[in-house]
């Protein structure tokens, strides 16, 4: 269990009830990564969500003609949410979670905290809108990322600015 003071500080959860907040701490715990250690991938049933405390996390996908993932975000403002899959996903991971370097989250049980945001709507529409947003601002940087792909893709080499 961590301490709930902990959660209060971290945008997902600011300004909920300090009951709301005991039972969210009752489901969540403070989790270290090593430099490289996989936190979660699509071969793994999504069971948690994550929230940054410190350190660096690197969302990556496998472009299949690739040989290496692609990294698609840096996961590293302490607080922002990543790993969502067992609470809106659809059953598993779409991306891989490594740490980029030491890393310390909060891991909230998945599926005990959308049976309990689902108990409770006012919190449940609180958290899940914030939620939303930080989908949304994920779903913005990778369709940047896409269109520039595209546009290096289809930009004649004639154009390819030279070193």
């Amino acid at each position: 269990m961590i301490d709930q003071n902990k959660l209060a500080g971290l945008e997902l959860f600011e300004g909920l009830s300090g009951e709301a907040l005991g039972t969210i701490a009752s489901i969540s715990r403070e989790m270290s990564f090593e430099p490289g250690q996989v936190i979660f991938s699509p071969e793994l049933q999504p069971n948690r969500i994550f929230l940054l405390v410190e350190g660096q996390v690197r969302l990556t996908v496998h472009a299949s003609p690739l040989p290496e993932p692609v990294t698609v975000a840096m996961v590293e403002t302490p607080g922002q949410a990543f790993g969502f899959s067992s609470v809106v996903g659809q059953g598993h991971h779409n991306s891989s979670a490594e740490a980029a370097g030491r890393v310390k989250a909060v891991a909230i049980e998945g599926p005990a905290f959308l049976a309990y945001l689902e108990s409770d709507p006012v919190v449940g529409f609180v958290v899940m809108t914030r939620l939303a947003r930080v989908i949304s601002r994920r779903l913005a940087a990778l369709r940047r990322l896409l269109l520039e792909t595209i546009i290096d893709y289809e930009r004649p080499t004639s154009t390819t600015p030279e070193n």
